[in-house]
């Protein structure tokens, strides 16, 4: 896990000083090694050594966070002079199998990591390495015979790559800060980002960005420069794969067929030259993690648990889980003094507004992993997606049996009830419907288009926005800007692409059976003798308080925002209106209007880090 940046120009660039600073910025990203290189040069540099005079092209520059060959061996760029070089920011976990395949063809390796298997591989089949990859990755490779670069991402969107055109060509970087310090290149908040934001509450619809001229290159997808101009392609189809998938007659047989391909997501994962640990909850996701390290055995594994003086707290089951299996345990505190005081630190690493207490949980679990020397998380982003676990996937499925045979479907709602829980289930319901203000849905809304289909739309299709648009973009980005700010990588075996593939394939009566959901996992958990977390009633939410925290800790940006918002709010609202919101919302936080109010602390922080 690292970051990465570089550019290919129209015309030849002097580096100066800046191409440097554009890699110091992300060093929280890889703290151990900053390098760059220029075409025709036959090896690296370390970046602070580059020649502020020098004039190309094309550059790359990378700072490396060491998971897998610790020796400088596998410092990036990684070069084979005259032909190409590589910068790239992932795991490539079924790197040992892909340098079986291009040893047998004559290539031989001077390194025991991925990335010399990444570059080879290009070499010996172009393009077509792309769809071999198990990994999550943004990669560029400057190819010096063709003298193009070639830009790619991961599946599903794991590794963030931003782009924007620059002297005639393109620059492109890890994060936007990095751009920032490209000459030329204004870092200009997007206006229409914003109103998106106030109406839907989502930092991200799709794989977008926050700021005018900056785009991601989209998952799945590549991008080519040459003398020719630009050429884009996708080498992932997720409706392609899913509809490959040869079915099964049986539930069992369908379950059968996932648990293999989790077991072997889990073994890719593990594959590291450093400690591994994993984010614990009570929950069937992360249970699940952590019983399939145990059964294959794996050493050194930690588990890290968020933990909260609330009834919800699962502190006590997730320590018993992870004592049954022998892993070390370390519960994770959360306090809403602490969010307040790193409030604009985490927008700086985020770029987006960040409203959540779960994604100040997630960031402190993080902290604490570094704090005990992990570099690498498993954790369960993607499952909820791919497997249908989200309420609404559930009601889908549920007015499609209703079609299907009639009152005979309500023995499910029942069943689905009891599962969940009607408290739960209600106050989810009750936060979900509830109308924003008319300040967060009036004027701003013009020109966003925020729907994201019929709330009982097809339970496929559902599952598919939620992937593309709604659900996973801003899951991925909150748990790679958490992660990456204390240095360490994630891994999330749910996304691996056997993994979601076929669970995209299963049909909602297997994957609702019993009136569970995600009955394959739960299933393979039990089987792994932890029949506990299986079969728990209700969903566990990966969150703090933050509704308390709106009446004490939060208290004094409620008082900001309201007697001095940031001259940024004048584009969107008008300031009275914003201030006789955040009063009505302030006095009864606990009424329902918490999210919104946190989504309009979060903002002004947003424009005062980056307005």
């Amino acid at each position: 896990m690292c970051g990465i940046t570089g550019f290919f120009a129209g015309a030849p660039v002097r580096t100066e000083g800046w191409f440097a600073d554009a890699v110091h910025c992300i060093a929280h990203r890889g703290p151990d090694t900053e390098n760059a290189w220029v075409p025709g040069a036959t090896r690296r540099t370390q970046v602070d050594e580059l020649d502020p005079a020098t004039v190309s092209s094309a550059a790359l520059g990378f700072a490396r966070l060491a998971i897998i060959d610790l020796s400088e061996a596998s410092d990036q760029p990684l070069i084979e002079p005259g032909r190409a070089a590589l910068a790239f920011n992932g795991e490539i976990y079924n790197y040992i199998e892909l340098r079986a395949e291009l040893e047998a063809l004559g290539w031989r390796f001077a390194t025991s990591g991925d990335g010399e298997v990444l570059l080879k591989g290009y070499l010996e089949w172009g393009i077509d390495i792309l769809p071999r990859l198990n990994g999550m990755f943004a990669m560029a490779i400057h190819d010096e015979q063709r003298n193009s670069l070639l830009l790619a991402r991961d599946r599903f969107g794991e590794k963030p790559l931003f782009v924007a055109d620059w002297q005639g060509g393109i620059a492109f970087a890890s994060e936007v800060k990095q751009l920032a310090r490209y000459p030329g290149l204004s870092i200009d908040v997007d206006p229409m980002a914003v109103r998106r934001y106030m109406i839907t509450g989502r930092p991200y619809q799709g794989f977008s960005s926050w700021f005018t001229g900056i785009s991601q290159l989209q998952p799945g997808a590549w991008l080519r420069l040459d003398a020719d101009g630009r050429t884009e392609g996708r080498y992932f189809d997720l409706f392609a794969d899913v509809a490959a998938v040869e079915p099964e007659r049986t539930a069992d047989a369908w379950a059968e067929r996932f648990s293999a391909a989790w077991e072997r997501s889990i073994e890719l994962r593990l594959r590291s030259d450093v400690p591994v640990g994993t984010s614990l909850s009570s929950g069937v996701d992360s249970a699940a993690v952590l019983a399939e390290a145990a059964a294959i055995g794996h050493e050194r594994y930690h588990a890290f648990t968020l933990r909260y003086d609330d009834a919800r707290d699962e502190g006590p089951a997730a320590a018993e889980l992870a004592a049954s299996v022998g892993f070390s345990w370390h519960p994770v505190w959360g306090h809403g003094d602490e969010f307040a005081a790193i409030w604009d630190r985490m927008t700086w690493h985020h770029e987006t507004p960040v409203e959540s207490g779960s994604v100040f949980g997630q960031w402190k679990v993080f902290e604490a992993a570094h704090a005990e020397g992990i570099r690498v998380v498993l954790d369960g982003q993607g499952s909820d997606e791919v497997l249908g676990g989200y309420h609404k996937f559930f009601a889908s499925h549920v007015r499609s049996r209703i079609r299907a045979v009639g009152p005979l479907a309500l023995v499910d709602v029942v069943r689905f009830g009891r599962h969940v829980g009607i408290g739960p289930l209600a106050d989810r319901a009750r936060r979900r419907l509830r109308r924003p203000p008319a300040l967060l849905s009036g004027g701003v809304s013009s020109g966003v288009s925020v729907s994201s289909g019929p709330p009982l739309a097809h339970l496929d299709a559902m599952r598919h926005a939620d992937i593309g648009v709604w659900s996973l973009p801003n899951l991925l980005a909150f748990a790679d800007r958490n992660a990456m700010a204390h240095s360490i990588e994630t891994r999330l075996p749910f996304l691996d692409p056997d993994v979601a593939v076929l669970s995209m394939a299963m049909p909602g009566s297997v994957l609702f059976r019993g009136g569970w959901t995600k009955w394959p996992l739960r299933r393979h958990l039990a089987r792994r003798g932890a029949p506990g977390p299986a079969w728990r009633r209700g969903k566990r939410w990966f969150d703090l308080p933050s509704d308390d925290w709106l009446a004490t800790s939060l208290r004094p940006s409620i008082d900001a925002l309201r007697d001095e918002p940031h001259p940024a709010w004048e584009a969107f609202v008008k300031l009275g209106e914003l201030r006789e919101t955040v009063n009505g919302l302030a006095a009864a936080p606990r009424a329902g209007g918490s999210d919104e109010l946190m989504r309009l602390l979060a903002l002004e922080r947003f424009f005062r880090v980056w307005s």
